[in-house]
């Protein structure tokens, strides 16, 4: 069966997509979910996370993209995205997301704990510490300490 908008077999993509099999980290919602990218191209992503996402919301992607696709040596990227669909479970437990991809910047090189500590809330523009699970210091003391 063909994909949504795939009947007439033209493709909709304004740039070819280059597969791949990458972890990447995907911040959505206030969680810091751990995904893998499947696919890439100039304007778009493909991922499978852990976690479902809501449609529409603006999501930072964090991973390593191969040789393959910079044509140079590895680099650590993120990227600012906007998802446009999420597929129900495509395996136990892990979710389709395809994004439009907003902005792409390249980064030093990190370890996925640093990672998880340099999240940043684009609301604020606060840096945060952010635990495994995605709960930051501030809400977890919030919880704690409800009078703060």
């Amino acid at each position: 069966m063909a994909a949504p908008g795939q009947e007439t077999g033209q493709e909709k993509r304004r740039s070819p997509r280059k597969e791949m099999k990458v972890p990447a980290k995907l911040h959505a919602d206030g969680d810091n979910i751990s995904a893998e990218a499947l696919n890439l191209s100039q304007s778009g992503i493909f991922l499978e996370c852990s976690t479902k996402v809501s449609e529409g919301s603006s999501v930072d992607i964090v991973m390593i993209l191969p040789k393959e696709i910079t044509g140079e040596a590895a680099k650590w990227v993120c990227c600012r995205a906007t998802v446009n669909r999420v597929e129900d479970e495509r395996a136990q437990g892990r979710y389709g997301v395809a994004a439009t991809v907003d902005r792409i910047q390249a980064m030093p090189e990190l370890t996925w704990p640093e990672v998880d500590r340099r999240i940043t809330d684009r609301r604020t523009g606060e840096r945060r510490v952010v635990a495994r699970g995605g709960q930051d210091r501030r809400a977890r003391e919030r919880r704690t300490n409800p009078a703060k």
